[in-house]
């Protein structure tokens, strides 16, 4: 008998990011599930697109499940790595065509209530406000980024570089901060394009930019949350959700 885990992930082009935030995933699914092989799925087409143009082809949840087919795999569950329930993560449940999915980091209360305690302890770390960059998304899922924000203790701050929780709607609160000093981090899966230039780049418009225009005093923790211990423990807690129903 032989049992798989695909874990579905968005993907990176930044092979670093690859390396600290979505392999060492990967690997405590296999720590985790030792009688499971664990395979690999992204759902970025783009993505996946310009790794196949560098030579380093990565399958989509579709092709990751036919090649499984075709090796007699009896037993199949889907680890996601996604932030929140949009876009990406219903089309690997589409894709997954009725195979257990596990729920992403941010499903409901317990997860704001857990992430905001980790983005505290992160925070208090820094010895300053913490301001995370979400992703954000036109997708009904935006939500849950207002709901995170109500679970937020004070030194800790969120907004994203799309969808409707722009950085500029919490500006006055930013203002407030003691000595204006903040620490930004992204709040992805990966530390990759959003973190290195809409969050931390140099050019004008980025976060780190337009904050240091102001007076802000400002720290970087360029890791993606892949890279913490804490958050992978979570995707596997989730992911044994889908292997039990698999």
């Amino acid at each position: 008998m032989k049992n798989a885990i695909i874990a579905v992930s968005f993907g990176t082009t930044h092979a670093d990011a690859e390396r600290d935030c979505i392999c060492p995933v990967e690997d405590a699914l296999r720590r985790a599930f030792p009688e499971w092989e664990v395979r690999r799925a992204w759902t970025s087409r783009i993505i996946a697109r310009r790794l196949a143009e560098r030579g380093t082809p990565v399958e989509s949840v579709a092709e990751a499940l036919e090649r499984l087919r075709r090796e007699g795999c009896d037993r199949v569950a889907l680890a996601a790595t996604h932030i929140i329930r949009g876009r990406e993560y219903e089309m690997a449940v589409a894709a997954a065509d009725g195979l257990p999915v596990s729920a992403p980091l941010l499903d409901g209360p317990e997860d704001y209530r857990w992430m905001a305690a980790l983005l505290g302890r992160i925070a208090e770390a820094e010895g300053r406000t913490l301001l995370v960059m979400g992703h954000g998304t036109d997708h009904a899922a935006d939500e849950t980024y207002a709901r995170l924000r109500e679970a937020l203790p004070e030194g800790v701050k969120l907004a994203c570089v799309e969808g409707s929780h722009a950085l500029e709607g919490i500006m006055d609160d930013l203002e407030a901060v003691p000595g204006k000093r903040l620490a930004l981090m992204p709040l992805m899966l990966v530390a990759g394009d959003h973190a290195t230039n809409d969050l931390a780049g140099d050019g004008d418009d980025s976060w780190k930019s337009r904050l240091e225009a102001r007076g802000f005093d400002i720290a970087l923790r360029l890791q993606g949350l892949g890279a913490l211990e804490d958050v992978r423990q979570r995707f596997v807690e989730k992911a044994l959700a889908a292997v039990e129903r698999a």
